[in-house]
């Protein structure tokens, strides 16, 4: 009988061992609903963050394959007109009265006549190969008389974005360029405004 307290505290601990354990809480566990739904497509403030941008790459890529391929068609839906193509004037050209504000824009109407000094062969392969090409983001709020004027009739809370070549001329004395800026319109990015060495209208 001595041993008998030995073997009543075994079988309680065998007892014990036979009963599952409580369940802990992981760390691993699948967030709350709400930050389930910020990664999913469409839900949360991390889509809206970057909406403008992804919109601006989207049309970026649909308006290289429509430019390089030549479908004139298909550009001039990507258009905001009247489309501005004076060679880029700085705030010291304005205030000089040298800058022509007016006569480069495009409309609708005259753009088949110039569009190919818009889409001429150097451009369209500069495009294709990407070659010296910049992507910047012009903020809002810039004060630049130049971006100033293409933000008008655009969604002024957005960004405009400017894509911009340079690459050697022909005979190689010197270098050129041009830039596409594309701005914001309801809920797409359009080109509002290209720029080169040398005005495309005679």
């Amino acid at each position: 009988m001595k041993n008998l307290p030995i073997a009543i505290f075994a079988c309680a601990a065998l007892a014990a061992c036979g009963q599952p354990e409580p369940k802990q809480t992981s760390q691993t566990a699948v967030p709350a609903m709400e930050d389930t739904l910020a990664q999913m497509p469409g839900g949360g403030p991390k889509q809206q963050s970057s909406t403008n941008e992804q919109l601006f790459r989207t049309t970026l890529a649909a308006f290289r394959t429509a430019a390089t391929a030549g479908d004139h068609a298909t550009l001039e839906k990507m258009i905001r007109f009247p489309l501005q193509t004076a060679p880029k004037w700085s705030d010291e050209d304005l205030r000089n009265g040298t800058a022509d504000t007016v006569s480069g824009k495009l409309t609708e109407k005259r753009f088949p006549k110039y569009k190919d000094n818009i889409f001429s062969p150097e451009i369209k392969s500069a495009l294709e190969k990407e070659n010296g090409e910049e992507v910047r983001e012009i903020a809002v709020g810039s004060e630049d008389d130049y971006y100033s004027r293409l933000r008008a009739g655009l969604d002024s809370s957005a960004p405009l974005y400017e894509v911009y070549h340079q690459f050697p001329e022909k005979d190689g004395s010197s270098d050129t360029y041009f830039a596409f800026i594309f701005g914001k319109v309801g809920q797409e990015y359009k080109l509002t405004g290209f720029y080169t060495k040398w005005p495309i209208r005679d």
